[in-house]
């Protein structure tokens, strides 16, 4: 009898759980929900939850391979090149890397005080193995090459380190003075050809950065004493598919084979970066409205739950004064760089059509080359008048650089 209650009760339950749901639904359509309607929305109720556990899982999958790092992804040495560990400073090419280069581990890779405590009380070893866990040496002959791919979090907004650190590794960035380089496989790479905090300074070595994403991001950085042709070799060994993939909205334009006429690169590199320093400087001003905007119970209990440098703190720093949405600008970016790289790639079609197809084209760049031979040999002119120079901006302040025959003076002001 016990058996037979307790089926009863359960047969009694499930009808009265079933009749519920029933009526939920019932209330989201218009007519009467018919028997077989219902059973048509358990299906698709199924369907759905079955997506969303498989988007969960693919999120969770996403998120390990995040945590493992990108030093799987440093590619194989080329035939004939020899390959480093950056904890091997006895070697004759680490050690000329370390003392030329003069490479350092990102700003943003480093967890919190605690990490940052342990770094510092190992000396030059912890920055070495630093520096291994995200990058490796290569060496051939005369030539040398530094590769480091870093994968950067999503930057802690809502705490006052992570508004501070934004702050100074946008500023640290605006010091520079670069120039588009190269598009590869969607991504464009900025050469570092200068550096407003020390202008005496200079190398015989050529530095390249290249970002995939915004906010969270990968960043690859490649330092080269290399001919040209090295240096793209290079930057072609890189899987940019499957570094796009580690990212929570991976970017349209990169890992899908897009090809960039050489002559262009450089161009739409500048481009595409200065895009990214757009979203960075509205990002900053942001950063600054919730500096003036601060809620004091907040900031402290940000403050007290914080566990590292990128953990976001348990209330909105502002009381809700200043809204941001980070996930947000990260779509807004990858959105707008697809657009940018599609027109961009348009007009090239348009040009290459224009002087007939590609044969003009080449004919035309040739002529261009032929001309520039012939001038090369006319006296030379008068220094012309003092040239803007694009250098890039950190933070809110306004930088700028002009030539004037072999001088370059740079100025730095605010706004």
């Amino acid at each position: 009898m016990g058996a037979l209650r307790f089926i009863g009760f359960a047969l009694i339950v499930g009808l009265v759980v079933a009749g519920l749901d029933y009526f939920q639904q019932d209330k989201k359509t218009d007519d009467t929900l018919s028997l077989s309607g219902y059973v048509e929305t358990i299906s698709a109720r199924f369907d759905q939850s079955q997506k969303e556990r498989e988007v969960k899982q693919t999120a969770r999958e996403r998120q390990k391979l995040w945590d493992a790092g990108a030093k799987a992804f440093i590619p194989s040495p080329p035939e004939g090149w020899a390959r480093y560990a950056l904890t091997e400073p006895d070697a004759k090419a680490v050690s000329r890397v370390l003392s030329e280069f003069g490479p350092v581990p990102l700003i943003s890779s480093i967890s919190g005080p605690a990490e940052l405590l342990q770094l510092n009380a190992a000396g030059k070893d912890g920055a070495l193995r630093k520096l291994d866990e995200t990058g490796t040496v290569y060496a051939k002959e005369d030539e040398l090459i530094w590769l480091d791919i870093t994968l950067k979090p999503q930057a802690a907004r809502n705490t006052l380190a992570g508004l501070a650190l934004s702050a100074q590794d946008a500023f640290l960035d605006g010091m520079k003075a670069e120039q588009g380089y190269a598009v590869i496989d969607g991504v464009a790479f900025i050469e570092t050809t200068g550096n407003l905090l020390d202008d005496t300074k200079k190398t015989n070595h050529r530095a390249f950065t290249g970002r995939i994403g915004f906010d969270q991001e990968v960043v690859i950085r490649l330092h080269a004493d290399a001919s040209d042709a090295t240096i793209r070799e290079f930057l072609g060994l890189v899987d940019y598919a499957g570094l796009n993939a580690l990212l929570p909205h991976p970017a349209l334009v990169v890992g899908n084979g897009i090809e960039v006429p050489l002559i262009r690169q450089p161009e739409i590199a500048d481009e595409m970066h200065d895009l990214y320093e757009t979203m960075q400087i509205a990002q900053l001003r942001l950063g600054q409205e919730k500096l003036e905007n601060l809620d004091a119970a907040a900031l402290v209990a940000n403050t007290l739950s914080s566990s590292g440098f990128n953990s976001e703190g348990v209330m909105d720093i502002t009381n809700g004064e200043v809204f941001e949405n980070q996930e947000l600008s990260q779509l807004s970016y990858i959105r707008t760089q697809n657009l940018l790289l599609a027109s961009a790639l348009s007009e090239v079609e348009t040009e290459v059509a224009s002087t007939g197809g590609i044969g003009g084209f080449v004919k035309g760049l040739m002529g261009k080359v032929a001309h520039a031979n012939a001038n090369a040999d006319e006296p030379e002119p008068q220094v012309a008048p003092s040239a803007e120079v694009k250098v890039r901006k950190g933070g809110l302040g306004k930088s700028s650089c002009a030539t004037l025959g072999s001088s370059k003076r740079c100025s730095v002001g605010g706004n």
